[in-house]
């Protein structure tokens, strides 16, 4: 169920804020772990243990496409991955609808710079002894600058929401 008020007759949608979103994205990002690592065990009878050597690409492209299909069957099958069941928040399309194999598509690719910027800021930021890590600034500003677009939307809806035709809501259950 969707926590939706009815203010003068209009329907409003809950949205999580920025830290119930990253709650979710670092229970998912456990999930995913374990994920990639049963992927690329799965790949050492075929590459005789050796991984990284050689196929640095199709290792690479292989990864990327599991991660897809974990995240588009979440999304496409009940618009929850089990970060945002825990954190009762639902994928939907703008229209209402389940979100397609192509918004998953879309959401994802759209989403990796924000990813690999906050992981390079916290990279930055860690690298860093602890009295400079407080003060650091470019570790943080890495680390935000995905993120900022949320913060700044009114209804906390990420430019990878507008680009691909999602919005993340509150569930009741």
């Amino acid at each position: 169920m969707l926590l939706i008020e009815f203010t003068n007759a209009k329907l409003i949608m809950s949205h999580p804020n920025i830290l119930k979103r990253l709650l979710a994205a670092l229970y998912d990002g456990l999930l995913i772990l374990a994920t990639l690592f049963f992927a690329t065990a799965l790949t050492l009878p075929f590459t005789k243990g050796n991984i990284a050597a050689e196929n640095k690409v199709y290792m690479s492209l292989y990864l990327l496409v599991v991660i897809y299909i974990f995240y588009g069957w979440f999304w496409t099958h009940g618009g929850q991955t089990l970060g945002m069941r825990a954190w009762k928040q639902k994928l939907i399309s703008i229209n209402g609808n389940a979100v397609t194999w192509q918004q998953s598509f879309i959401r994802l690719i759209t989403g990796l710079p924000a990813w690999l910027l906050f992981i390079v800021g916290l990279m930055l930021w860690v690298k860093t002894d602890i009295a400079k890590a407080l003060t650091t600034i470019p570790g943080w500003l890495f680390a935000i600058t995905g993120f900022v677009w949320v913060l700044l939307d009114n209804r906390s809806i990420s430019w990878r929401d507008k680009v691909s035709g999602t919005q993340i809501i509150i569930t009741k259950n």
